[in-house]
């Protein structure tokens, strides 16, 4: 790229001065103040899309972008193979504005909003770290702890971060919806874990019907959101009563 702009080469052949234009380009991001009498204020966002060979983040343009924006959404082909949608990686991709938007979220969706999105990660992230040890001595080699924490991380990616485009309802997700949906599968991870230290039998725990009453509740309708998210948690505390045989947990 720089013989053909007869320039100076820099890494892997690319401009120099390749970092100070795409920061260039993103500073055109910021508060606008649009033309017109009555004074309207705006904000002008930009969304670039980089695509690197092999899908190899790791070359210049890709890096060099990512030392500029404060939020990455990283494609996966691996998810996309499995017909995984949307097929972002979770654990590459982030958001600087965290801090920023905490109190919005907290105020305005759930107070625990953050707590339970952290909670949420920390069991994505763990999952990563035991598929590694799956790998080379298999499943039964996990304690009964780490198993359910691999099933409570699949249902967040097949109950939660999956999603159908083209299902009626699973299209669009309201907050207040998303907040129940992962108070579900949370509250199914720590109920279970609760009962596995008290003696129950982690094979019974993960045959629970509810689980699938879990799965499905993407698809409640939003006017229906908040009953049957009740329904399904006392389905939930009826199913761990009834692993020890005994009416109350």
């Amino acid at each position: 790229m720089s013989g053909r702009l007869e320039e100076m080469p820099g890494e892997e052949g690319y401009p120099a001065y390749l970092g100070s234009r795409l920061a260039q380009f993103y500073e055109r991001a910021g508060h606008v103040i649009s033309l017109g009498s009555d004074k309207r204020e705006g904000a002008l966002s930009v969304i670039g899309a980089v695509s690197p060979p092999g899908g190899d983040i790791s070359e210049p343009v890709s890096q060099a972008t990512l030392r500029i924006v404060k939020v990455f959404w990283g494609l996966d082909a691996s998810l996309a193979a499995k017909r995984h949608f949307p097929a972002i990686n979770w654990l590459n991709s982030y958001s600087l504005y965290l801090d920023n938007m905490e109190g919005w979220f907290n105020k305005e969706v759930n107070e625990h909003w953050m707590e339970m999105r952290q909670n949420l990660m920390s069991l994505l992230q763990d999952e990563a770290e035991l598929e590694e040890i799956v790998k080379m001595v298999g499943m039964d080699a996990l304690s009964a702890p780490d198993r359910l924490k691999m099933e409570a991380a699949r249902s967040i990616r097949e109950d939660f971060l999956h999603q159908n485009s083209f299902h009626e309802i699973d299209t669009y997700t309201s907050l207040e919806k998303q907040y129940l949906m992962m108070s579900l599968v949370y509250e199914f991870y720590a109920e279970s874990l609760e009962a596995l230290n008290k003696g129950a039998a982690i094979g019974q725990l993960l045959k629970m019907a509810v689980r699938e009453r879990i799965g499905r509740y993407k698809y409640t309708l939003e006017a229906d959101i908040e009953p049957e998210y009740h329904k399904v948690r006392e389905e939930l505390g009826a199913e761990i009563a009834n692993v020890f045989g005994k009416e109350d947990f």
